[in-house]
């Protein structure tokens, strides 16, 4: 059998060389043609099949092939009974052409993917003399040498691109980049750097989980050599733009790949990995880089899917479809541990639609159609099954493989912000607008601000040009081209652009309500990538259609011009890139610097002598609206220099950057590990219950549930309820606080005298001796009763450090010497009193007045009581300022209907402290039990935080005494330790997050963790000492480890096991 299997492979190969004659006349009179006819169907047969099936007449002469003009003609096909050995013999008559026209030879468009045997022997052909030796070095040698220079160019291009951030210790600053992935980044590698897996987020969210979360992307196998290798020398900065740049190369090098396996020599190929490593929607996702690492490894995905059509063609090959299955499992696993599920949603979904692609198959040899099915269906089912098979099975592995990230975030997103979907306004928001097509599609070169020009400081979502180069050459491929690289361009390019409008297109509310997760996801726009890459494809295919057509008109393709085209197009993307973020980067204070209320917090004598995870928390409370005061200095240091450090535009980025790390928003608590109630997500979290919650802090109807809720609390809250939270710092700015006549008034709290039980207080923090206090306020209820007459509306005591007593009337009214007059704009009584206005807000219709009170001599006051008098006129006071008219020094107070705070800092931001703060862990006073958490929240309405609500029994707990405690004496992410004195059975609570996941024990003995407040942990624990300990695993960790193994085990067998039968001997 051996011995007839060598002898019909001679007879192949003799046959082969009987052709040649015929093959020189026909490269001489039209070597474009010849060439054309080389990238046809190719035989893919191999072995035995190969000697059986192809018939003598494929193996002789022109094979049969039908003339130009004549029936069954088929431009760039090759004809039945032609396999291709024509051309492939034809182009061993040019080895003795010059080396750039071997060199260049290859440019040609093909029309079919050729087998690997196929591509081999046509690289070969053009190679030129090559000697036995060199024919017969290792495959990988033979790989490296055809592929090592493409790939260092495409990497020496993606230096360029990165290069201000990966080689100067500039930085990105503001969006995504700074506000969500820095911190994380910096927090995963850290643990990671120690030992442990990072499986809780105490800083955020008053505690959320992290592994779970995919945007954290901790199990993402890339990113692990940039963890280990960070700190001082490397930091974070550093290592997510080395990430990008890594990333941006192999996604160049993918559609390199893809087109070199498509036929297409390394110059095209090298077009289309140039075009989609430098197109802006590629460049924008250095601020997303989840997104990019997800979006990586598509077209390598796609290069699975089309080695198995090829390899498929004349019957299933269950060795290449398994061993393609383990690559697909192996690279969507990546994708999902990347941490962006929608790139990976878009990037299966485009797989699928190509999978299932009629113009997406190859031509194939006609076979017999039974009666059942129709031929066309037949050879449809046939073609798409085993890319089907790939796709699904590939699927499921990836799913093994994945499964230790899967299975929390599953159960993450059943409890997180999307757990019902997105409504379908906010699933189309960041659609692609018609209108701004042209700022997308074409590049600026930082002509213009493209911000105003779609009105969006995240304007990168939208841009996704490829050049002006490379989208004349896509526009020509899609016009002259066809075969399996110009259908994949188009279907991509089409449905990228479809889907990407969104909301403005009328059949994408048909694919929300029908096609599972299209309502899971915002901002259609990002389906720009699958144009992207469709672009890339295409903008390859018209550069070979170039070079083909310049081939046909001189018989020979110049060198020069062709690498001039090549090089035009990578230096007009680096202009293009001008436009985009990461082409101006700022300086890195505006990562690194410490503002000064964080560097308030970060010496909170409680973090000084704990783990800073259980400091107490802080809430911010402001926009970044307002005017950083040392902006002059560094106006100085990075403007005014000689030569200037940077321009204007990285100026004003470094001034956003250091206004939100002031303010310590909305994730950079996480990067200066400061507990926060705040945070952002926009994906799986926040926790439904904690979004709930915020319904207590903010009115529903105003509520925005992704967090940032610095941005929607208008007005502080109630300390008792601030106290549940353990926050003990509150950080806003000084937008409110108001400058009238030299005189500071902090407006920031107020107090409404009908919310006071008797008087309301206002302590005097500071010794300081006034002549004068001033009060900001106005009169609200029924103010009807204030025309004609003077009205004494409340009383002022002036209690002074020696108890003293100075007692004014405060008054209302509309005749002259009244202190305060209705709130309206313009009051009429305001008017005819002479009230003094001190404040106007116009938009919100209300005016304040200052009354100035005199005392009767210079006083060091101690405090101010301000008793209501009883009607239905009532005081508002907004702000208290003592003032000494003889220094015109001042000393503003804080008055409060909300509990008790005390200023603890002012620079270009407030810092007040909650005297009311309930420690991280505490032993319950009043209680009460409720059924459900609907249930808990009313009572907490009712009660603001001043009982303890229990979801469920008591079981037996008593308020804590007097002398009962709870310390907290070992405080890590994912355990705490507690110890506990109590006189009998008690209810500890501890303030973080109630979570599946969570265990508790009572020396050593499982406890049960029950919901306490609708956010918290709490267990009942026994009268006596006892310790309390707390660990958090993630449900399904140990369960997804084991799956993950048996997909490796898998995987291995799959590409192990074909590998070897691939070994064998036939």
């Amino acid at each position: 059998m051996a011995g007839g299997a060598g002898a019909g492979h001679t007879a192949c190969r003799l046959s082969s060389l009987v052709g040649l004659a015929s093959a020189v006349s026909a490269v001489c009179a039209d070597p474009g043609r010849a060439y054309r006819a080389a990238l046809g169907p190719q035989c893919r047969a191999t072995g035995r099949q190969r000697r059986q099936d192809t018939p003598p007449s494929a193996l002789l002469g022109r094979g049969g092939m039908v003339a130009r003009g004549q029936p069954g003609y088929a431009p760039g096909h090759a004809q039945a009974g032609d396999p291709g050995t024509f051309a492939r013999r034809a182009f061993y008559s040019v080895r003795n052409s010059t080396p750039k026209d071997r060199r260049y030879l290859l440019a040609s468009l093909p029309h079919e993917e050729p087998s690997s045997m196929d591509n081999d022997l046509l690289l070969k052909s053009v190679g030129g003399g090559m000697s036995m030796r060199r024919q017969a070095r290792p495959a990988l040698l033979t790989f490296l040498a055809r592929h090592a220079l493409p790939a260092a160019l495409l990497a020496g291009f993606v230096l360029l691109l990165y290069g201000r951030l990966l080689f100067t210790n500039r930085v990105l600053a503001g969006g995504d980049i700074q506000l969500y992935f820095y911190a994380y980044w910096d927090y995963v590698g850290a643990a990671l750097r120690k030992g442990t897996i990072p499986f809780w987020n105490p800083y955020l969210f008053l505690g959320a989980p992290l592994l779970a979360n995919p945007q954290a992307a901790v199990l993402y196998p890339l990113h692990w050599p940039l963890f280990v290798a960070g700190g001082d020398a490397f930091p974070v900065t550093k290592q997510l733009y080395w990430s990008a740049a890594l990333h941006t190369w192999l996604l160049g090098l993918g559609v390199y790949a893809l087109m070199r396996f498509w036929g297409y020599a390394t110059a095209p190929a090298l077009v289309s990995g140039l075009a989609l490593a430098g197109s802006g929607f590629v460049g924008g996702l250095i601020g997303h880089i989840n997104q990019l690492n997800a979006s990586t490894w598509l077209p390598w995905a796609a290069l699975c899917l089309a080695w198995v059509r090829s390899q498929n063609s004349e019957r299933i090959n269950w060795r290449v479809n398994l061993r393609a299955a383990a690559a697909f499992g192996l690279l969507t696993a990546l994708m999902l541990l990347a941490g962006h599920t929608q790139s990976v949603f878009i990037s299966l979904f485009a797989l699928g639609v190509w999978s299932l692609w009629p113009n997406a198959r190859g031509h194939h040899r006609e076979t017999p159609a039974p009666r059942i099915l129709s031929a066309s269906l037949r050879r449809y089912i046939r073609f798409t099954f085993p890319l089907l098979f790939v796709y699904c099975a590939g699927l499921l592995l990836a799913a093994l493989l994945a499964a230790p990230q899967l299975l929390p975030t599953l159960e993450l997103s059943r409890l997180g912000l999307r757990s019902g979907g997105l409504t379908y306004a906010e699933a189309t928001s960041f659609s692609l607008q018609p209108l701004a097509l042209g700022w997308t599609l074409l590049p600026s070169y930082g002509l213009i601000d493209l911000g105003a020009a779609f009105d969006s400081p995240g304007y990168t979502e939208f841009v996704a040009y490829v050049g002006l180069i490379g989208l004349a050459l896509a526009i020509l491929a899609a016009w002259k081209a066809q075969g399996p690289a110009w259908a994949f361009g188009l279907l991509l390019t089409g449905l990228g652009l479809f889907l990407a409008l969104g909301r403005w297109n009328p059949f994408y509310f048909l694919l929300y309500s029908v096609v599972p997760g299209f309502d899971l996801f915002r901002a259609p726009a990002r389906w720009m990538m699958l144009y992207t890459v469709g672009a890339s494809v295409l903008a390859g295919i018209g550069f070979a259609l170039l070079v083909q057509w310049r081939l046909r008109l001189s018989q020979r393709v110049p060198f020069a011009p062709t690498t001039f085209l090549i090089g035009l197009m990578a230096v007009e993307l680096l202009l293009a890139a001008r436009s985009l973020p990461h082409a101006h980067p700022t300086a890195p204070q505006a990562v690194y610097e410490v503002r000064t209320a964080p560097a308030h917090l970060l010496t909170d004598p409680v973090r000084l002598s704990s783990a800073p995870a259980a400091a107490p928390r802080f809430l911010g409370m402001s926009t970044i609206t307002y005017d950083p005061g040392d902006m002059v200095d560094y106006r100085r240091a990075f403007l005014e220099s000689d030569p200037p450090q940077l321009d204007a535009r990285t100026f004003h980025e470094l001034v956003i950057a250091q206004k939100v790390q002031e303010l310590l928003v909305p994730n950079l608590p996480l990067f200066w590990r400061i507990p926060a109630v705040d945070g952002f997500d926009g994906g799986v979290l926040p926790l439904q219950r904690y979004i709930r919650f915020a319904e207590l802090l903010i009115p529903p109807e105003h509520l925005v549930p992704d967090g940032r809720l610095r941005e929607q609390i208008e007005t502080m809250p109630d300390s008792h309820l601030l106290a549940m939270l353990n926050v003990a710092y509150v950080i806003t700015d000084k937008v409110r606080d108001l400058w009238f006549e030299d005189v500071f008034y902090d407006r920031q709290i107020g107090a409404d005298l009908r919310r006071v039980n008797e008087a309301l207080t206002i302590e005097a923090p500071l010794a300081f001796e006034a002549t004068h206090v001033d009060l900001i306020g106005y009169v609200g209820g029924d103010t009807a009763g204030l025309a004609g007459r003077l009205h004494t509306v409340a009383w002022l005591d002036v209690i002074d450090h020696g108890g003293g007593v100075q007692r004014t009337a405060l008054t209302a009214g509309d005749v002259p010497g009244a202190h305060f007059a209705d709130a309206a704009l313009d009051s009429p009584a305001a008017v005819r009193s002479g009230a003094v206005v001190a404040y106007r807000d116009v938009e919100g219709g209300r005016q304040e007045y200052r009354a100035r009170l005199p005392l009767a001599a210079p006083t060091q006051v101690k405090r101010l009581y301000i008793e209501p008098v009883a009607g239905p006129i009532a005081l508002v006071i907004q702000a208290a300022t003592l003032y000494d008219a003889r220094t015109r020094m001042f000393t503003p107070l804080l008055p409060s209907d909300r509990g008790r705070f005390r200023l603890e800092h002012s620079g270009d931001v407030k810092v007040y402290r909650n005297l009311d703060v309930l420690p991280r862990a505490y032993l319950a006073g009043e209680m009460m039990a409720v059924d459900t958490f609907e249930e808990a929240l009313g009572a907490l309405r009712r009660h603001a935080g001043r009982v303890t609500v229990v979801e469920g029994t008591l079981d037996g707990a008593q308020p804590a005494g007097a002398q009962d405690r709870a310390e907290i004496i070992e405080y890590a992410p994912e355990r705490v330790r507690i110890q506990t004195q109590s006189t009998q059975p008690a209810l500890l609570v501890l303030s973080d997050s109630f979570y599946p996941g969570w265990s508790a024990t009572i020396d050593g003995r499982p406890a049960l963790i029950k919901p306490v407040n609708g956010l918290f942990r709490g267990v009942i624990v026994p009268g006596g000492e006892h310790e309390v300990v707390f660990t958090f695993e993630p449900t399904g960790w140990r369960e997804g480890l084991l799956l993950a193994m048996v997909g490796a085990a898998l995987m291995v067998m799959l590409l192990g096991g074909t590998a070897l039968s691939f070994g064998r001997k036939p």
